[in-house]
């Protein structure tokens, strides 16, 4: 059996996106998948006549040509892929009462300028803070730009080596206020607390309440969607992974489906040689693992190699992030029909995101987020039906104490929680329009995706374990020589967008340390 230059072990999004950036320097790449079909959390499903996407909301950051985000520049530009994209008409449609008791119904158009326009008309007063808001954001953005573009220069340290000057004259905001907590700097710069609450309304794609998560990780999510637009696509996310596959054997990339990796085997000196997987020994010096860093250390190395200690301790101080509990309708009725305008539907129960944070940490959150796929894809669904998501959170495992028999039962209550806070807070009914139904608990994600807890998230982005922190030492915490791991507990944090771009930091590190093999 010939030998590759490097092995990467599951072919998520993160997995996928290490592939292609592997193999279009020109190595040698086998991806190994463990299931019949690629791409983890991207992937869809039949129920009937209907096709569900498992996971895909809206993806961040795309844009269009000439004015393409950082995933539209990676997946369309550096990877050259092929997608048909379906932007939503709007950012979000949010319906609820504020913690000031004030009742808004409020959707966030695209494009900044038209955000601020519509805040303003929702919160009399807030123009002027909304335009700073967007001005720090930009910023922001920026800044995280620069990171990406010098992800492959590390100093003596192992941390990202950045031009200081450059930056504080280029970037002197974001020093300011980047890793200080997001409503903290929206107070600071005069925001109306209810304009806060609408701001706020995307803390659960995140896991961490907005007094917490820092302003520059919420600040880009708003920033990515408002400019760029969310996005989907036309052949749902399998689709897209089905591309990306495409995209890895035209540039000479091996896939193996159906085949485990069970073991990453090292020499006496604890050098790694190779892989052992269901279909037989695979030789190689350099592996990815597409999987959460506790499972890799703990399953996949072979005894033989060290895992420093610092990297243990990481892990373990980590948080995984949040689970999800998705039921998927197919309705037998067009969204005309059903008076459904709107492509993503928050009706959160406060917003308060300490006191929602709360909430997710027990079985009985009704916090959920409805998506509406036909309302960006009109083809999404035979002529005549429609086709949704429901999300529920949780922050904790609220899932793993249950028996097998009460399973079914949660599960039928979970989705009755989210669809009579839908249908109260709407207007809208679809409960006795629904031709096919499907739900999938963190026990189903946990089943499919092998991560702790169902979590598709990775880890928790916090106070103290925020993205830039995560993107500056990056190489320090891939510590073991001719070994990563990759997915979405990786630097940027989850998401589609994120998950992507994991890829390509892991494979720029690989392709850096054998560079400096061959240097000696």
């Amino acid at each position: 059996m010939s030998k590759y230059d490097v092995v990467v072990i599951g072919a998520g999004m993160g997995g996928l996106s290490t592939a292609l950036r592997l193999v279009s320097a020109g190595k040698k790449v086998l991806l190994l998948e463990r299931h019949n079909l690629p791409g983890g959390c991207a992937t869809s499903f039949v129920r009937g006549r209907f096709e569900f996407d498992a996971s895909l909301h809206e993806f961040a950051a795309v844009g269009e040509p000439g004015n393409y985000g950082f995933a539209g520049k990676l997946l369309m530009e550096d990877y050259k892929m092929n997608i048909d994209w379906r932007p939503a008409p709007e950012c979000y449609r949010c319906i609820g009462t504020t913690r000031s008791g004030k009742r808004i119904d409020f959707t966030m158009p695209l494009g900044v300028d038209n955000a601020i326009e519509a805040m303003e008309k929702a919160v009399p007063g807030c123009r002027e803070p909304m335009k700073t808001f967007f001005a720090l954001a930009k910023e922001c953005n920026d800044a995280n730009e620069y990171f990406r573009d010098h992800m492959d220069k590390f100093d003596k340290k192992g941390f990202v080596k950045t031009d200081d000057l450059y930056f504080m004259r280029k970037y002197p905001n974001f020093l300011k206020v980047g890793e200080r907590p997001f409503n903290t700097v929206l107070r600071a710069i005069g925001m109306p607390e209810d304009a806060i609450d609408l701001l706020n309304i995307y803390w659960a794609y995140v896991g961490t309440n907005c007094e917490e998560i820092s302003f520059v990780h919420e600040a880009f999510m708003i920033y990515a969607y408002c400019q760029f637009k969310p996005t989907t696509c036309k052949l749902n996310s399998h689709g897209m992974t089905l591309e990306a596959i495409r995209r890895f054997e035209e540039m000479g990339g091996e896939l193996w489906l159906n085949t485990e990796g069970t073991k990453v085997v090292a020499d006496e000196n604890g050098k790694i040689i190779g892989v052992e997987t269901t279909a037989g020994y695979v030789e190689t010096n350099y592996v990815v693992a597409n999987m959460n860093p506790q499972f890799a250390y703990t399953k996949l190395l072979d005894e033989k190699i060290k895992v420093p200690e610092r990297e243990i301790k990481r892990c373990n101080a980590q948080k995984h992030g949040v689970a999800i509990f998705n039921t998927y309708l197919g309705l037998n009725k067009s969204p005309e029909e059903l008076g459904i305008k709107d492509y993503a539907i928050f009706c959160p129960v406060t917003y308060d995101t300490i006191e929602d944070e709360k909430q997710s940490k027990t079985y009985e959150t009704a916090h959920s987020g409805a998506v509406c796929y036909n309302i960006a894809n009109p083809e999404a669904s035979p002529p005549g039906t429609t086709i949704m998501t429901f999300t529920t959170v949780y922050t904790e495992d609220v899932w793993g104490d249950f028996t097998q028999r009460e399973y079914v039962e949660k599960k039928r209550h979970t989705f009755e929680m989210a669809l009579e806070n839908f249908e109260r807070e709407t207007g809208i009914i679809i409960h006795d329009s629904i031709e096919e139904i499907e739900m999938a608990s963190p026990w189903t994600f946990a089943n499919y995706l092998n991560t702790p807890h169902g979590t598709c998230y990775g880890y928790q982005i916090s106070s103290w374990d925020t993205m830039i922190s995560r993107l500056m030492s990056a190489k320090v915490d891939q510590p073991v020589p001719g070994f990563k791991t990759v997915g979405a507990a990786g630097a940027n944090g989850d998401g589609y967008s994120q998950t992507y771009e994991n890829g390509k930091v892991i494979g720029d590190l690989v392709l850096l340390e054998m560079q400096e093999a061959e240097e000696g």
